[in-house]
């Protein structure tokens, strides 16, 4: 689905309408706006995959090939230039191309003052004005083979980096020592080919954009509907052990918690978890598991068999909860977990049966939504045996989409995977894979891997800046819910509530969950396209318009050559060229000149901007 055209001098209308209605204190009589000239790029320029590195920088094939990226866009604009990954051995001529859906050639370019290794860009002589919606195809020739390659990357639909425009649906190649459209593909390929692009409009870039408005038609979640306010949940955790003289529902609510997701031993008979979080005033998202009333898997793979009444427990909740029964959550990572429903990324339960459960749950209670929670399939494309090769047929099943992928302590990914940039590829992909839907990204605590060693890279505990990073990289990226992983995986076992009886865990979350309702109205409101070039470590920003006000929100974030993230000297480009005074959020004044201001982050720091004070 795509957002319908809006033209340029309306948006530019809107955009100065919405900074006229700033309060007195902005200090008026600033400049308008310098108008665009026809087709003039009213936003910044964008990549699809940024400093992303690929695992194989040069894969060991000397012929020389075509390599390719097919893409799309959400918006308007112009193809300036590509870009492609260079690693070891990938030496010679390199020249890039554009070409059209049919294979019509569109530009062409040769690069120059290339280096050893990275990315390299050049720049079309005349950039292409490219359409929304059409798929285009970028690449270049590398004359002695041993180009990047990430095969599979593409096998679970499309790849996305980032919250821009651009996305990335597939790979391809052509044999021969001449530049060819490479219309071949081979195991979802993908081989690091990108493009510079510069919006020629300046409307939301994501399809489909989220607003609070959503949870209108169903009664139970009108506590979400205030764009003011954050769903914030926590994992599995029972609100009635007892701590500190109350319950662990209270300790949770003084940290900034207010739902909690996935209570799998509902009570039948006895509802003290619901009353707990009532006197909390907690929401709960309540679960069973996923079991399949007609038997029947994947070849090879045992059923969802029925061992209890799961399904009709909705039911039953739906009498007992009240109030505070907001909604269902159907299965846990059903995108990579094997049919009997243990983690160990064998396989995955059909769309179609999730679906299947997804309606069943409706049937008995429509009046609440259904949460699914996904693992590193909707959020990073990581496709098990049986897995569909299009996410988008899971996440169609679910009301809200939950997503958990551990980005800095996971001990099964390896060490140039990690980072707080992680979070925001998470919060993007399954942004895109879900148009219009809630997006939950689960956090993880410094306690989470603390003690544990469970790899030959260790997996060291988050710490408390990094945690912030993730939550805010999350949140700019397109994420309007989060959710905590309270457990710890020690090495003496696991304990459940440790974020609750760690200090630094509980001072992370009491931080993280003030940022999420201090700026709620703006994670809730489209998200418009601003750009970021940086120095230093990189710098993820997004420009939200809420009550009035404008503001760019950004945080910085890591590389793999900067793992622990770092200081970064950051270049803001706004829409429409706006032109005026910048507030941050440390009380500092800024000026725009010409739509671009600069400013200065220490590692893993959040930065807001308002526009006009």
């Amino acid at each position: 689905m795509h957002t319908r055209p809006r033209s340029r001098a309306v948006l530019a209308m809107l955009l100065g309408l919405v900074l006229s209605t700033l309060p007195a204190c902005t200090g008026g009589g600033e400049p308008a706006p310098a108008p665009p000239g026809p087709g003039r790029p009213v936003g910044p320029s964008t990549t699809m995959f940024g400093a992303a590195e690929p695992a194989d920088t040069s894969f060991a094939d000397p012929a020389p090939t075509t390599l390719g990226v097919r893409f799309t866009s959400t918006l308007p604009g112009l193809v300036t230039g590509v870009r492609f990954y260079k690693g070891p051995g990938n030496t010679g001529t390199h020249v890039g191309a554009l070409w059209d859906a049919q294979g019509r050639q569109l530009a062409r370019v040769a690069f120059t003052g290339e280096s050893d290794v990275g990315w390299q860009q050049a720049k079309f002589a005349q950039p292409v004005r490219i359409a929304a919606g059409t798929t285009y195809t970028a690449g270049y020739l590398a004359p002695s083979g041993h180009y990047a390659a990430a095969p599979n990357a593409f096998d679970g639909g499309p790849v996305t980096t980032g919250s821009g425009p651009l996305t990335a649906v597939g790979g391809g190649f052509a044999g021969g020592g001449t530049l060819a459209f490479p219309a071949q593909s081979h195991e979802n390929t993908d081989y690091y080919v990108d493009v510079s692009f510069s919006p020629t409009e300046s409307a939301s870039h994501v399809p489909g954009a989220f607003t609070p408005g959503y949870w209108s038609k169903w009664p139970a979640t009108a506590r979400w509907k205030d764009p003011a306010r954050l769903p914030v949940g926590v994992w599995m955790q029972d609100p009635t052990t007892p701590l500190n003289g109350s319950d662990e529902a209270h300790a949770f609510a003084a940290l900034g918690v207010n739902t909690l997701v996935g209570l799998w031993d509902w009570p039948e008979e006895d509802h003290g978890q619901v009353a707990a979080a009532a006197a909390a005033k907690l929401a709960v998202v309540a679960g069973g598991q996923a079991c399949d009333p007609t038997p029947g898997g994947p070849a090879g793979a045992s059923a969802w068999a029925c061992g209890t009444a799961d399904l009709p427990l909705a039911a039953r909740a739906a009498r007992l909860g009240g109030g505070a029964l907001a909604g269902y959550q159907l299965a846990d990572e059903p995108d990579m977990n094997v049919p009997d429903g243990t983690a160990t990324g064998a396989g995955c339960m059909p769309p179609g049966k999730l679906g299947d459960f997804a309606a069943s749950l409706h049937g008995q209670d429509a009046t609440r939504p259904v949460l699914v929670n996904f693992g590193s399939g909707v959020a990073g494309g990581a496709r098990s045996p049986g897995c569909p090769t299009d996410f988008a047929a899971y996440t169609a099943s679910a009301d809200i989409v939950s997503v958990d992928f551990y980005g800095l302590t996971d001990p099964s990914s390896p060490a140039r995977s990690k980072g707080v940039r992680v979070y925001a590829a998470t919060a993007a992909r399954a942004r895109k894979l879900a148009p219009g839907k809630p997006v939950w990204v689960f956090l993880e605590t410094p306690v989470q891997m603390q003690g544990a060693s469970l790899t030959p890279s260790g997996a060291k505990a988050a710490s408390p800046a990094q945690v912030r990073a993730a939550a805010w990289a999350a949140l700019v990226n397109g994420a309007t819910g989060l959710s905590w992983f309270c457990h710890s995986f020690v090495a003496q076992g696991q304990q459940v509530d440790a974020c609750l009886r760690d200090a630094a865990s509980a001072a992370a979350m009491r931080t993280v969950n003030a940022d999420a309702q201090a700026y709620a109205p703006y994670w809730n409101a489209p998200p418009v396209l601003v750009g970021v070039t940086t120095q230093g470590a990189p710098v993820t920003a997004t420009l939200r318009t809420a009550g009035g006000r404008t503001a760019v929100l950004a945080v910085a974030t890591d590389t793999p050559e900067l793992p622990g993230g770092g200081p970064a000297t950051a270049t803001f480009t706004l829409p429409d060229h706006w032109t005026g005074k910048v507030r941050t959020d440390d009380g500092r004044t800024l000026t725009t000149t010409d739509g671009t201001f600069t400013d200065h982050f220490d590692a893993y720091q959040p930065h807001v901007y308002t526009l006009g004070g």
